[in-house]
């Protein structure tokens, strides 16, 4: 006798008693057969849906205006800007570049990255941009100006007609200014500045509900000082942290940055530099007079 090994398929039932042995028993069931050409058409329509590309978006954005956008996630963006050498800032971990007007920019993860870009080194107007990176195809987004933006931007953007000494100048600020701040972020004492503690006048202001500043280092030069800070989000909710709100009520405020963050979670904390002014008194110290008695 021969045992047959199990099977894993369900048997049909058996026929009737009395039905001849090899007559087949009707279930009453139909299959239709499916023609290849449906499955094909059908392979077809999947794969169009799956890799269904994202037409270009064309976004007016205003100057000091924070805009949120959508941006791929593992792939390269294009940000195609109204500035002939755009300019990126940003502390985010993505990868940006510039080649021509064209900025791009990819990320490897979903967390927000919040840049700005500027027209070269003019930081007159300057496009506040929060890109949302979501598992999308790659984008190609078209940024345009208002009407009075581009008015301003055509006018820095055109060659001077007067001596370009007074831009020379302005540029070498700003390189000065940046380097400046690089070496705070790098924690050295730039060349030609001292490190002391902040007097009770001395404290950083910056008007940004959900933030508290405490201002605990001033970095003293010839003619300016770096008052150095820690900026807090004592909010619930993440906040981007506005750097133009330290410069509204200080007219002797030269330039403001944080490191390493722009956007703070809750309790998160970044360090803040505040350049200013020195008040002319403050420029010059008091020479005690020979006459009083102050021999050398």
């Amino acid at each position: 006798m021969t045992v047959l090994p199990p099977v894993t398929t369900v048997a049909a039932p058996l026929p009737p008693a009395g039905e001849a042995a090899g007559q087949q028993t009707d279930l009453g069931i139909e299959l239709p057969p499916v023609d290849a050409s449906v499955l094909q058409t059908a392979k077809q329509q999947a794969a169009a849906t799956s890799t269904t590309s994202v037409a270009p978006q064309h976004i007016q954005v205003k100057p000091g205006i924070n805009e949120l956008m959508p941006i791929a996630v593992g792939h390269l963006n294009r940000l195609i800007t109204p500035f002939e050498h755009p300019v990126v800032t940003t502390t985010s971990q993505a990868t940006t570049s510039t080649k021509g007007k064209i900025v791009y920019v990819a990320t490897a993860d979903e967390t927000p990255v919040t840049l700005y870009i500027t027209p070269g080194d003019n930081q007159d107007i300057a496009l506040s941009l929060t890109l949302i990176p979501k598992r999308i195809p790659a984008r190609e987004i078209h940024l345009s100006l208002d009407k009075d933006s581009y008015k301003l931007l055509s006018k820095l953007q055109s060659p001077s007609t007067s001596s370009g000494t007074t831009s020379d100048q302005e540029q070498a600020y700003i390189a000065q200014i940046k380097k400046l701040f690089r070496d705070l972020g790098l924690q050295k004492t730039p060349p030609g500045f001292s490190l002391r503690d902040p007097s009770k006048s001395e404290h950083i202001q910056c008007l940004q509900e959900r933030v508290q500043i405490k201002t605990g280092q001033v970095l003293e030069g010839h003619d300016m000082l770096i008052l150095v800070g820690l900026a807090r989000n004592t909010g619930m909710e993440p906040i981007e942290f506005d750097e133009r709100s330290c410069a509204t009520t200080q007219d002797e405020v030269l330039a403001v940055a944080s490191w390493p963050k722009v956007v703070l979670g809750q309790n998160e904390s970044t360090e803040l530099y505040v350049a200013v002014r020195h008040a002319p008194e403050e420029s010059s110290t008091l020479r005690p007079s020979l006459l009083n008695g102050s021999q050398p």
